[in-house]
């Protein structure tokens, strides 16, 4: 008892010296990198209200040069124990205050459920933010710009596409392999380029550049005309340089959760016996996106729009 008041008594004071000289230290941790890097809407809104931030993430290589931002500091396990222990109203967690229990994403547990991913992991941080603009940010240095322009070879033109989506923490965010071959193989002229992992399903007819590291991958999506692409990193990624991103939505989650204006998007929600799923585990969403999304038609969204 006497050690929770007395944590409780420090954690006060802390968050009190840090509001009088106006600091918020925001913090994330977790293996989504897409949770880290849309993270960067709510920071620009936060600096934009006159906020210092200091940041811990454990990929604070996604935070290089940000200009929102006053410190970055790569998260380690006591530094996050201690953050944890001292959470107040200027030490905040980027995360919804939800978890994923009984098999659904934690979206399904916020009062209002279709609103972005970014807004669902900081509505609680009592700040009263903006959330109309919700355009990532990726800050580069001079520097790399000249060294990926000698290093990493690109066509004058190019676009990305990914073979298959991350499945560590649900698969119903998938359409089919052989509708993303099928989309090379139809738009012959154009320069594809597979982003992904080398251990992902490989693409006939592309170039590869597998296993970029973070930064490079930025650069390299950057430099693009155009990605197709499922919910994900790539999707927040073609955000941060207002990238044509033809995104092929599964009605795992609302829409809402990862729409940005760069977005076309490719759906057929309609036959779905409960969209938005929110189910982690669903043995028939791939079965059903397979039968609802039809190539023919994923085709003709992309040529109507690349003109």
């Amino acid at each position: 008892m006497i050690f929770k008041y007395l944590i409780r008594i420090l954690r006060n004071k802390i968050n009190k010296l840090l509001d009088k000289k106006n600091i918020i230290l925001i913090y994330r941790k977790g293996s989504a990198i897409g949770d880290h890097l849309y993270m960067t809407s709510v920071l620009r809104e936060i600096a934009l209200k006159g906020y210092k931030i200091i940041l811990f993430s454990n990929y604070y290589e996604l935070f290089l040069n940000n200009i929102r931002i006053k410190k970055i500091y790569k998260i380690k396990k006591n530094i996050f124990f201690f953050l944890n222990l001292f959470k107040g109203r200027n030490i905040v967690e980027f995360r919804s205050p939800y978890n994923n229990i009984e098999n659904k994403h934690f979206l399904f547990f916020h009062k209002n459920s279709k609103i972005h991913l970014s807004k669902a992991n900081s509505e609680h941080f009592n700040l009263n933010l903006k959330y109309e603009k919700l355009d990532n940010e990726f800050f580069f240095s001079k520097n790399e710009l000249t060294k990926w322009n000698k290093s990493i070879h690109l066509p004058l033109k190019f676009s990305l596409i990914q073979s298959t989506t991350k499945k560590k923490f649900t698969s119903n965010k998938e359409w089919d392999i052989n509708g993303m071959q099928g989309i090379v193989n139809h738009f012959k002229k154009i320069n594809w380029i597979q982003i992904g992992k080398s251990n992902e399903p490989k693409l006939k007819n592309c170039t590869y550049l597998l296993n970029l590291n973070l930064r490079e991958l930025a650069y390299v999506v950057y430099k693009s005309e155009f990605l197709v692409t499922y919910e994900g990193l790539f999707n927040h990624l073609a955000s941060c340089f207002n990238k044509k991103n033809f995104l092929i939505h599964t009605g795992f989650l609302p829409i809402e959760a990862f729409n940005y204006k760069n977005n076309i998007l490719i759906e057929n929600n309609k036959d779905y016996p409960c969209y938005p799923c929110y189910d982690i585990n669903c043995k028939d969403h791939l079965n059903l996106t397979k039968k609802n999304i039809k190539i023919e038609e994923v085709i003709k969204k992309i040529e109507d729009n690349i003109i």
